[in-house]
């Protein structure tokens, strides 16, 4: 997740870059600044669990692709040196060129976005990881709250508190697709 920037460089990382360096793993460019995700384990596994169980959910409902947390997405036109890692994204079919993943990062909008709360993310940072999805366009963002054991939703619009006993629901995005939570938070106890 969101972690402390690399000391500063004489000038800003561009995205091509960054791509070739060893240092992007782990890691997103946040205006040409090199800045770690810290995830720890517990995120991890919950970022893999939604990943796996939306791809299961493709595998009978072939509406497009999902990624794990290093694919790198570049959509901002005015922020070229910029990319971000969510932990899980999906693209619908028609947005990539043959509706295959593409070399080097993505550039086209997610249509979901998931970011899964680690004990080390700061508050400002995640905060504006979040903001920089919904500048993007992405219509809807799950956000995952391991402590707690709830989540949020956010549309453009709106940012919506789910319980721990609730359920997410993939709306027009994922049809019919449904993560409750207690179902992923379950693995977490014992």
């Amino acid at each position: 997740m969101v972690g402390m920037a690399a000391p500063a460089t004489a000038r800003p990382i561009t995205a091509d870059e960054f791509l070739h360096m060893p240092e992007n793993e782990g890691a997103e460019l946040v205006d040409g600044c090199i800045v770690r995700k810290s995830m720890g384990n517990e995120s991890d596994w919950l970022g893999s669990e939604i990943l796996i169980r939306i791809g299961i959910y493709l595998r009978e409902h072939p509406f497009g692709r999902v990624f794990g947390a290093e694919n790198g997405i570049q959509v901002w036109p005015d922020r070229p040196n910029h990319v971000r890692k969510p932990d899980v994204s999906f693209i619908r079919n028609g947005k990539l060129p043959d509706n295959r993943p593409v070399k080097g990062w993505q550039r086209q909008v997610p249509d979901l976005v998931v970011e899964v709360v680690s004990p080390n993310d700061e508050v400002d940072p995640f905060e504006q990881k979040l903001q920089d999805y919904r500048d993007a366009g992405v219509p809807l963002i799950w956000v995952i709250l391991p402590g707690s054991q709830r989540a949020q939703v956010l549309t453009p619009t709106t940012r919506i508190d789910v319980p721990a006993t609730g359920t997410l629901d993939g709306a027009d995005i994922l049809p019919g697709f449904t993560l409750p939570l207690p179902e992923i938070f379950a693995g977490l106890e014992g």
